[in-house]
């Protein structure tokens, strides 16, 4: 008892330092960036006039493309509604609380995965990562999104490890919270049973029942904005819609061109697509005007696949490019300068390549354990592939848990090469 107290004590102690520090670093990060006019979210002016008009009681979150999901504009909404004038503050100073936090509940994942060893390492990497970093102080969906995922993941992970409804409900309840603040990874969702069925140690029946509480509880959070838009728009939302509006944003003439021959960087043609003021928009503009949301993304969606059954090769070498640059560690070359490129290369090729390596080792030795990451990566393979690649999707869905499995690769390393020696710890995993 009195070991099982003291280790306890040890690791709260461990968590509060770990939480210091990544609050100390995110929080030098915004000082040390607020006066550089960072602008890494065209999406913000968005989110703020949705925002805005919920609390003048309008409640639709239809855009040109999609209908916003719902979680995030509602929430800021909120933040509006108590701190008035003070609200930006405030979402600032909650979202950095909960992205220290995010640190300690990585390293809970990487010691449910691997050990203390490991753990280590990825929380080292975790906390000074730039890709980690830059989201932090934008007011959009993508580090709340980042932040739930982990909490819904390392959540995912106990359940699936406890024959507990309880924690069931709650692994339920924080990914439903997760796909409400980007749909994106809904494509994820088809991987969570399976992975389950694997892995949790009880009988068919008893897993069957986790199962259905999970898929249940999910599917109650998605009633209030559901039932909404099939008043309003007569489509059950369970997020975002976008079938429509995302496929036309991946397959037309000039996405096509600024994937495989973009024009300059800062040119008012880059600026045009890069804004996705697309030619097939005005071109369907009357169209589109006239229908309800419903029939629009009908009508987008078939001017997407018209696209692709009318360039057949395009198609294919569009594809391979989505796919390449999905892989390609850090920003696209095309789309930033020179120097930021080659910056963000250098720091996340080493990285991109040890996760890789570690990924691999990691289901080779334990398929089942590790079986959720694979099925995270072909998601986000076939949203970057079928939809659009978008790296910034990437940074925030997968880069945190690369940075486990690289942890993992470079302590293999480095007892493989014999650096053990001088860092004695590396001899022998430590189990959590």
């Amino acid at each position: 008892m009195m070991d099982r107290t003291t280790n306890t004590t040890s690791e709260r102690r461990t968590e509060l330092l770990i939480f210091l520090l990544f609050l100390a670093i995110r929080g030098v990060f915004l000082v040390v960036t607020s006066n550089m006019g960072l602008e890494l979210d065209r999406d913000n002016v968005r989110y703020d006039k949705q925002s805005t008009g919920i609390l003048n009681g309008d409640f639709d979150l239809e855009t040109q493309y999609f209908i916003t999901a719902p979680f995030y504009p509602y929430t800021q909404a909120l933040f509006k509604l108590l701190f008035g004038e003070y609200w930006t503050l405030a979402l600032g100073a909650v979202q950095l609380l909960l992205c220290a936090l995010t640190g300690v509940y990585l390293r809970r994942i990487a010691l449910l995965l691997f050990d203390r060893r490991v753990a280590l390492v990825a929380t080292v990497l975790y906390a000074v990562f730039p890709l980690t970093l830059l989201w932090v102080g934008t007011r959009a969906q993508d580090m709340p999104f980042q932040i739930a995922l982990i909490f819904a993941l390392h959540a995912l992970m106990k359940a699936v490890r406890a024959d507990d409804l309880r924690r069931t409900l709650l692994a339920a309840s924080l990914f439903a919270i997760t796909f409400l603040i980007k749909s994106h990874i809904l494509l994820f969702a088809p991987f969570i049973p399976l992975y389950w069925w694997l892995n949790m140690k009880a009988t068919p029946t008893r897993r069957t029942l986790h199962i259905g509480v999970y898929v249940a509880t999910c599917f109650v959070f998605t009633l209030p904005y559901g039932l909404y838009n099939l008043k309003k728009h007569d489509m059950y939302v369970i997020s975002s819609t976008g079938q429509g509006g995302f496929f036309l944003v991946g397959h037309n003439d000039d996405v096509y061109r600024f994937i495989v021959d973009p024009p300059p960087l800062g040119s008012a043609e880059h600026r045009r697509i890069f804004n996705m003021q697309y030619r097939i928009m005005d071109d369907l503009a009357d169209t589109l005007a006239t229908l309800p949301h419903k029939q629009r993304q009908e009508v987008m969606l078939q001017a997407g696949i018209d696209w692709c059954r009318k360039h057949p090769s395009e198609l294919a070498e569009l594809s391979a490019y989505d796919l390449f640059y999905f892989l390609l560690p850090g920003v696209n070359p095309h789309h930033y300068t020179m120097m930021n490129w080659l910056a963000m290369l250098a720091i996340s090729l080493p990285i991109y390549l040890l996760a890789y390596a570690g990924l691999i080792m990691a289901l080779r030795e334990g398929f089942r354990v590790h079986s959720w990451i694979l099925g995270l990566l072909l998601s986000m393979v076939a949203f970057s592939v079928v939809f659009y690649v978008q790296n910034r999707f990437r940074t925030i869905t997968l880069e945190p848990f690369y940075l486990i499995y690289a942890a993992f690769a470079t302590v293999r390393l480095a007892r493989r090469f014999g650096l053990a020696k001088r860092w004695p710890a590396l001899i022998e995993p430590v189990k959590a």
